[in-house]
């Protein structure tokens, strides 16, 4: 369930629960990395491997992952790619389970890319690696679906390797950075809300997130700097913040 689909009665619930990480993995139907049991999942035993590519555009990392992947009882790495497009140009002769993709790089489309990999290999499951930091680009793939997001600096190879048989076995699993970006996110459109911002005040808010100035706006809207400017005062004042910076992270 993405966030798009949660609604608003439930997000207060999250606010108001006494655990809103926790409530909010209840919501997406999500488990902790720390929650998975070795002994609970396919190991040596299994009779159809988890067959899995890895996408990720330093080599020294393939290689890592590689190993510890192919190491791993009842995992198959079956290709090494430096980009989704790779993983794309190939996806006709492709027998895959989990597509391992990095998404650190900011001036890659990763969405696109994540959504071309959907419909070209509609069978396969998705785990993003990220380092956490573009909130915005990890409530993307989580409104999208993705099955499992790990933070690559604060994972273990065992929980690499528990991630990989979980959401092959249907579990959804997000690291709790992913949970805490959710949560802001949550947090942000009720004080929003209760900021009570008209719509074109609301409007201004998008132009100043984008760093558009005064004249900017006022071209973009067809108003005049005076009524930018009065705009802004009040958005300033609304949101009880001291400037334009503070105002914009509002929309993060």
């Amino acid at each position: 369930m993405g966030m798009g689909e949660v609604e608003s009665a439930r997000e207060i619930d999250i606010l108001r629960g006494s655990n809103p990480n926790k409530d909010i993995e209840v919501s997406l139907g999500t488990v902790r990395i720390s929650d998975l049991q070795p002994g609970n999942l396919p190991g040596k035993d299994t009779v159809e491997s988890v067959r899995v590519v890895i996408c990720d555009g330093c080599a020294t990392i393939r290689y890592g992952l590689d190993r510890i992947l192919n190491n791993a009882p009842g995992i198959n790495v079956v290709m090494h790619a430096s980009s989704p497009v790779e993983v794309l140009n190939n996806a006709a002769d492709l027998e895959v389970d989990i597509i391992q993709v990095d998404i650190d790089d900011e001036n890659q489309p990763w969405l696109e890319y994540l959504t071309e990999l959907r419909e070209k290999l509609p069978r396969a499951k998705i785990l993003v690696f990220t380092d956490c930091r573009n909130q915005e680009l990890i409530i993307g793939t989580v409104e999208m679906g993705v099955e499992a997001l790990l933070r690559k600096t604060h994972t273990e190879a065992d929980e690499i390797i528990n991630t990989i048989r979980a959401v092959h076995e249907g579990s959804r699993v997000l690291a709790p950075c992913v949970t805490e970006a959710l949560l802001s996110r949550i947090q942000s459109r009720q004080l929003m809300e209760q900021a009570q911002l008209s719509t074109r005040e609301r409007e201004v808010l998008n132009l100043i997130a984008t760093g558009k100035s005064n004249n900017d706006i006022a071209d973009n809207l067809s108003i005049s700097i005076r009524t930018v400017k009065f705009h802004v005062s009040s958005i300033l004042a609304k949101l009880k913040v001291k400037n334009r910076t503070e105002a914009a992270l509002w929309l993060i």
